[in-house]
């Protein structure tokens, strides 16, 4: 047999050979996190560990995007930050900041409150407890955009968890009008209502409030798999920075915008009687 044919036979097999170790791995951890899940408990606002364990405290980072031309790939950068050490068997759940945005292209940038287990044989294992808080504020609430005589106007007050609002379009020659929301980061856009044409519709947006606790792998979670968790093919939810932006649609010329900055930080006050909250495990 040539020996190119034979190297490049070895090569396929070495690909192949990482791929299914990387697998094997990526199944022991989920395992791992899965038998760590069964043996947690919930009571009230504190999470019982199965045993007093050596904890870092800090901030999980997730971040993942595709690479390469020919032979594309899925490149993910984990990263624990830690701010303290603890040695506890149990862990108050208190809201914390979070930020969640993975795109339709996979595109994703993740960072949430957490605990990496650093002894034992749950290591590496990574506690999130996401217990959502807001208090949002907006630069403007009254967005106007207009192109000779035609014209969208949007008026939006702050709900608890989010905001609600009206817009109306009043045209003849331009489409219409959108409003979306977006995010600094990775200007991860959602488009939140559309009106073709003239007419008047509602517009709202609640931000998520679910209280959960994701267990997931420092070495093996993909952000991804957060789909699964929000129910969503595109997230975008947490404290942060975001831009409403209202947008009137004119056929053959720029479109006109207007933008007001909404920021979401965490609230001040917690429910007395929290909704129990939802073990996940994400790997």
């Amino acid at each position: 047999m040539d020996s190119g044919v034979v190297m490049f036979l070895l090569f396929i097999a070495a690909i192949v050979g990482t791929i299914l170790v990387g697998l094997e791995r990526e199944k022991t951890a989920r395992e791992k996190c899965r038998r760590f899940s069964e043996s947690i408990a919930i009571e009230g606002s504190v999470l019982r560990l199965p045993l007093e364990t050596r904890l870092k405290r800090g901030r999980f980072v997730l971040r993942g995007e595709w690479r390469g031309a020919k032979n594309r790939y899925y490149h993910i950068e984990r990263s624990f930050k830690a701010t303290g050490e603890l040695s506890a068997g149990e862990i108050e759940l208190i809201p914390e900041p979070f930020s969640v945005e993975v795109k339709r292209n996979d595109d994703a940038l993740v960072e949430l409150p957490a605990y990496l287990v650093e002894e034992g044989k749950f290591k590496n294992t990574v506690i999130v407890p996401i217990i959502p808080s807001y208090s949002i504020e907006l630069d403007k609430e009254s967005l106007e955009v207009s192109k000779d005589l035609e014209f969208a106007h949007l008026r939006v007050n702050v709900l608890e968890a989010g905001f609600f609002g009206k817009l109306y379009v009043n045209v003849s020659k331009c489409r219409g009008a959108r409003v979306e929301l977006e995010k600094e980061g990775l200007h991860t856009k959602e488009k939140l209502t559309e009106v073709k044409g003239s007419g008047e519709t509602e517009v709202s947006r609640k931000f998520w409030t679910k209280p959960m606790i994701l267990i997931m792998s420092r070495n093996y979670s993909d952000p991804r798999k957060l789909r699964t968790v929000f129910g969503k093919n595109e997230i975008l939810e947490g404290h942060g920075e975001y831009i409403l932006r209202l947008t009137l649609d004119v056929p053959f010329s720029k479109d006109e915008h207007d933008t007001s900055k909404v920021t979401v930080r965490l609230g001040g006050e917690v429910p007395t009687e929290p909704e129990e909250p939802e073990v996940k495990v994400v790997v």
